[in-house]
């Protein structure tokens, strides 16, 4: 049994070998119409499909749209022919309208239906009704929609300079529009054009070529600034634009804006219509950006080829107000952390601003020479322009920078560079008290050893430990600059009676404590005289505090009031007391004056000081030796008392009776009694005697006693 297949193979065959099997053929699809430089209108198809041959002719018709009428005016039998040239046409003066059909015979005559109905496409190119712009316009190349493509697209050329040819636009094929308004952007030059159309064919359709001399009659519109800067590191004004939309744009002119001059003034031209900035370099345009010093203004033009090639004075409208830099201030009172910026609005944009950015840089004092990266330290809205900066770092510097930013369309612009130094006076590196020493009863002298280096002045403090409290209060102040050394004298003191602790407190102009010194502590010095062994014992508190301590202390003493105390001794500076031996100094009055003097190890700042100590007087009991009896004619025969470390400018002798009677009296210490009265020697017996005498301190003392008088060396 024979399968389907077979009987569809035989029904196939048999259909083919029949003569009118297929009926007519088709019309030829156009591919494109293209019009010469001549003007020839060449007509491209693609043929239509004839299995069986039966093929007789292309015919051409040539249609008129305004009649609706149509006459065939070329018969071509080449099954082969894709292309032809109608005779006598002239498509750059109209455009042609075609279609084809195809005669076949597949036993009869057969006539195709006509193929779409396509036009040459003419061009023309004339002057707009708006200066400076050329119409292109040119017709739709389909009549009818039969297989009308519907993603074509329109390429527009043009020649310029002559023999250049430039795809100049591109517009999606659309029957109601088929125009082009091309902005001249030469000068004065002959433009010619030309129209493809391409729908994805073979081919593509070709316009005639049209074009005339025209002329650029628009100035370019104004640039719109996107900023109107400062350089943050020169301090120059920098401007950026957008460049104008009209594509002839040959240069720009920069004016400034200068307040009490009614129009700008140019300041510099640029011919090159690419460059979109420009910066105020004194070193090229000879003057000199100010925009540290106040906000500047400036306006700026584009101009097109005919302001170069024809010297056309108007280049072209520029911005109807100026644009200003932001002006950055700021202001810091001195010893504050506060400081205010205020800087002037940007109005060169249209939308606004929409925020500010404050930025900062700090470098500690002394310069670095580099500061750390900026920081953003505050962001408030477009509408202010003020901004404080809290708790900065007082003695450091800062950089102060703006930033303002456009409302929605990504411009920025950016202010001067302000610095400022945050006051704060530099401390002192060291204050040093180089002594604490007393110089009367009722008075002591602090000495202090001064940075004489410092730049500002400062306050030194002088204060005192009270006794009651323990605690440190200020006596007195004095200001310095500039100054090795100051002193300090505290009346309010008794030396002899209390050791004085001082320091110095030191303050700046801001009125904040900066430093302290060592402290100061005075000798206290005291003693007693032993009777019994003649020796004087002194100590004293030791010297407190210099920084390496206490090299000696030296000793003087004055005797009986001198005027010059001598140097009795040096000890080690660890000690702190001393025996004094006056047995070969019976002879004086008894008064003996103590001074300490303690002398600086060496430190390493300064010449080593000395301190005093209070003075320390110890007077020695007069020592009175009487004899118990005395023989007027045997070897002791005078009663005088021998006496040491007395003042004998008070003294009295006196001899009594035993009824009371004075028998005899005297003021000098030389003069004994010989046991007589008024030249008469008086009978042996126990008498009575009267001593009195002041010692070294002027104290009195009295020594009251008996003596037997004895003759003749009887008892």
């Amino acid at each position: 049994m024979r399968s389907i297949k077979n009987y569809i193979f035989l029904f196939c065959l048999l259909a083919l070998s029949l003569p009118n099997a297929f009926g007519q053929l088709d019309a030829p699809d156009f591919e494109c119409i293209t019009v010469s430089t001549a003007g020839d209108v060449n007509i491209t198809w693609s043929q239509p499909t004839d299995p069986a041959n039966e093929f007789i002719s292309y015919e051409l018709f040539q249609y008129n749209p305004g009649t609706n009428t149509s006459n065939s005016i070329a018969v071509i039998p080449n099954y082969n022919a894709t292309t032809y040239i109608p005779p006598g046409l002239d498509g750059n003066a109209q455009p042609y309208c075609f279609f084809l059909q195809t005669n076949s015979f597949d036993g009869t005559n057969q006539t195709s239906l006509p193929s779409d109905t396509v036009c040459s496409m003419f061009l023309q190119a004339l002057p707009g009704i708006t200066p400076g712009i050329v119409d292109v316009a040119w017709n739709f190349p389909f009549l009818t929609t039969l297989g009308q493509p519907t993603n074509g697209t329109y390429t527009i050329f043009m020649e310029y300079p002559a023999g250049t040819w430039t795809e100049v636009a591109n517009i999606p094929s659309d029957p109601a529009l088929n125009l082009y308004q091309h902005e001249v952007t030469v000068c004065s030059e002959l433009l010619n054009f030309q129209v493809r159309y391409s729908d994805g064919g073979l081919c593509n359709h070709f316009s005639n070529i049209d074009g005339d001399v025209f002329q650029d009659q628009l100035d370019p519109s104004a640039p719109i600034f996107t900023s109107v800067s400062v350089d943050s590191l020169t301090n120059d004004a920098t401007l950026a634009w957008e460049p104008p939309p009209q594509g002839d744009v040959s240069g720009y002119i920069i004016y400034e804006c200068i307040p009490g001059i009614p129009n700008p003034v140019a300041i510099d031209t640029i011919f090159d219509g690419s460059i979109t900035e420009w910066i105020w370099d004194a070193t090229v345009f000879g003057g000199t950006s100010e925009a540290d010093v106040f906000s500047e203004a400036f306006n700026i033009a584009a101009f097109d080829s005919c302001f170069i090639s024809a010297g056309n004075p108007d280049p072209g409208p520029g911005n109807l107000t100026c644009t200003s830099t932001i002006f950055l201030t700021a202001n810091v009172n001195a010893c504050e952390d506060d400081v205010n910026l205020i800087w002037t609005p940007y109005t060169g944009w249209d939308s606004g601003v929409s925020f500010y950015e404050i930025y900062a840089q700090e470098e500690p004092i002394p310069f670095s020479g580099v500061y750390e990266p900026a920081e953003v330290i505050g962001i408030v809205n477009g509408s202010e322009n003020t901004f404080v900066h809290q708790d900065a770092t007082l003695g450091s510097s800062y950089r102060y920078r703006v930033r303002a930013y456009g409302s929605g369309n990504g411009y920025e612009s950016a202010s001067n560079t302000r610095v400022v130094t945050l006051f704060y006076p530099e401390a002192p590196q060291g204050t040093y008290l180089s002594h604490a020493s007393v110089v009367d009863a009722s008075t002591v002298q602090i000495r202090v050893k001064l940075d004489a280096t410092v730049g500002t002045p400062h306050t030194y403090i002088l204060e005192k430990e009270m006794s009651f409290s323990g605690q440190f209060e200020p006596i007195n102040s004095q200001q310095s600059l500039g100054s090795n050394e100051i002193t300090f004298l505290d009346t309010d003191v008794e030396t002899g009676e209390v050791s004085y602790t001082y320091r110095i407190l030191v303050e700046n102009s801001c009125g904040d404590s900066v430093g302290v010194s060592n402290i100061g502590k005075t000798m206290l010095l005291g003693g007693f005289a032993n009777k019994e062994r003649l020796v004087n014992t002194i100590n004293w508190s030791p010297y407190e505090e210099w920084d390496e301590g206490v090299s000696e202390y030296q000793i003087f003493r004055s005797i009986d009031g001198a005027s010059f105390p001598v140097l009795l001794d040096q000890l080690n500076g660890s000690e702190t007391s001393y025996e004094d031996d006056v047995s070969d100094l019976l002879y004086t009055k008894g008064e003996f004056c103590y001074t300490i003097v303690a002398t600086e190890e060496a430190n390493g700042i300064s010449i080593p000081d000395a301190a005093v100590s209070n003075i320390h007087c110890i007077t020695q009991d007069p020592v009175v030796w009487t004899p118990n009896a005395f023989v007027v004619d045997g070897f002791n025969r005078i009663f005088i008392p021998v006496i040491s470390f007395a003042d004998f400018d008070n003294y009295q002798f006196e001899v009594y009776s035993r009824w009371g009677d004075i028998l005899f009296s005297t003021t000098e210490i030389s003069e004994g009694w010989d046991g007589t009265s008024n030249g008469t020697l008086l009978p042996e017996g126990l008498y009575a005697y009267y001593i009195y005498v002041a010692d070294g301190a002027g104290r009195i003392y009295e020594e009251h006693g008996t003596v037997t008088m004895l003759i003749n060396g009887i008892d």
